[in-house]
């Protein structure tokens, strides 16, 4: 299976969508009271990301946390955890941008 295959996800957002290739852009995300990860930016799109996390731990929908990408820091909240056949997860986040 292609590494940004489409998914049923894609059906739920409200604006385009914009894939990254793979390994090409990362982002860290901070947990609360936890280590910050680097983690690599599957898609974009005007009020999120997504990203691939090789596991999910304690995210669950509705978490709050923090990301670091592109040189601005956003609070984000978890909308979808996906598991993908290559092991991976595909975690969606909503995020407004912290001025």
């Amino acid at each position: 299976m292609d590494h940004h295959s489409y998914t049923p996800i894609d059906e739920l957002r409200d604006s385009t969508r914009f894939l990254k290739e793979p390994e090409s852009v990362f982002a860290a995300v901070f947990y609360p009271g936890d280590v910050e990860s680097l983690a690599e930016v599957h898609s974009e799109s005007l009020g999120g990301i997504s990203l691939w996390l090789n596991e999910v731990g304690n995210l669950h929908v509705g978490r709050e946390l923090s990301i670091a990408q592109a040189g601005s820091l956003m609070h984000a909240v978890v909308r979808h955890i996906q598991p993908h056949t290559n092991g991976r997860w595909i975690v969606g986040f909503a995020c407004e941008r912290i001025p």
